[in-house]
């Protein structure tokens, strides 16, 4: 009987740690399953720059490069999203729930700005991060969590210019500098963005990402490996 009820305990973790572990986009490749609800990227493309006419560029086994074009990112803002949906990792009004505490978002990047071209290098604000919930839809903005700039060269940040990588994680619900707009529901979260300012730029600067992983509840990862110890100590 009491090896039942740790198989039971056991079957319980893994069931709740399914609906929790990591989201790991290597950011090297695009995503399309076809979906075209979003008109942001009515291609279905998961990966993509908006709102100007800034390219991306995939470096299979490595990361995905925004390019701040002439016209575009330079001179203004940039802005690059992943759109969970399309990536088929959640479903359209079927987010991930961010809301247990420890729940994080973690990606590397780096950031160049041309000191021939850009007269102010390195005085920008290179990195913000925002998360947004969207209606059943897929395409209905809702609301967002902004977490402000976690990422840029000055300080108090302080983080290495190109070609260093530098490893950003954010406390989604304990971070500091977080501000909300609309309806945002941190049990819906489905579209990722990064942006920031390239004001000097001429068009040879860029922005780099990899590794995005986004950790809803570490907590639910250790009842997993717990409930598979108990039981494997059971069995012996």
């Amino acid at each position: 009987m009491r090896t039942i009820l740790f198989a039971v305990a056991a079957l319980l973790a893994v069931g709740t740690a399914a609906l929790a572990l990591p989201v790991s986009i290597p950011m090297d490749a695009q995503i399309n399953l076809g979906y075209t609800y979003n008109t942001q990227s009515p291609s279905g493309d998961a990966i993509y720059p908006a709102f100007n006419t800034d390219t991306q560029t995939f470096f299979p086994g490595s990361h995905v490069r925004h390019s701040l074009v002439a016209g575009g990112g330079a001179g203004g803002w940039y802005y690059q999203y992943v759109d969970l949906n399309l990536a088929g990792i959640t479903t359209p009004g079927n987010g991930l729930d961010l809301s247990a505490p420890g729940s994080t978002v973690t990606f590397d990047t780096r950031y160049y700005q041309n000191a021939e071209t850009n007269t102010n290098p390195y005085g920008d604000a290179p990195v913000f991060l925002r998360l947004y919930t969207y209606g059943a839809d897929g395409n209905t903005y809702l609301g967002y969590r902004d977490y402000s700039i976690v990422y840029a060269t000055q300080p108090d940040w302080n983080n290495p210019p190109y070609p260093t990588w530098t490893t950003v994680t954010v406390d989604v619900n304990n971070a500091p500098n977080i501000s909300e707009g609309g309806t945002f529901d941190v049990t819906n979260v489905s579209r990722v963005r990064w942006y920031g300012t390239d004001w000097s730029g001429a068009g040879d600067d860029f922005v780099d990402f990899k590794n995005l992983v986004i950790t809803p509840e570490p907590t639910a990862l250790v009842l997993l490996t717990l409930g598979g110890a108990l039981l494997a100590r059971r069995r012996r």
